[in-house]
């Protein structure tokens, strides 16, 4: 007796997602937030209080008709606004507050999956 074949898995679709970090550096508390931005609210927002050298991270799903708002900020000082990574990709974000103000820089980045070199 035959059967029919089975549908194939789904494929890991790494191309839908993306993952941002940020590991905070000093001593002042900040806080993480994303939120998609569109014509309507949508779902997927957060806030996340981010500790010294610690990585906060957080999955970005992909959105047809939004895009993503990444910021760092604290109290008193300007927001560090995180440019949206490449979907399949993994970035982490340096960010500190210091007298001249807060600041937030690219220190890594790979893509995501199984597979590694």
């Amino acid at each position: 007796m035959m059967f029919a074949d089975a549908p194939p898995p789904p494929p890991n679709d790494t191309a839908r997602s993306a993952v941002v970090c940020v590991k905070a550096e000093g001593r002042r508390p900040l806080q993480f937030s994303g939120k998609l931005e569109g014509k309507r609210p949508q779902p997927g927002a957060f806030d996340l209080p981010l500790k010294p050298g610690v990585e906060q991270c957080n999955n970005l799903l992909r959105s047809k008709i939004a895009t993503w708002t990444l910021t760092v900020n604290t109290p008193g000082f300007t927001p560090c606004r995180l440019p949206a990574p490449e979907f399949g990709q993994r970035v982490v974000y340096s960010a500190k507050a210091s007298a001249r103000g807060l600041s937030c820089a690219p220190i890594h980045k790979s893509p995501i999956g199984t597979w590694k070199k």
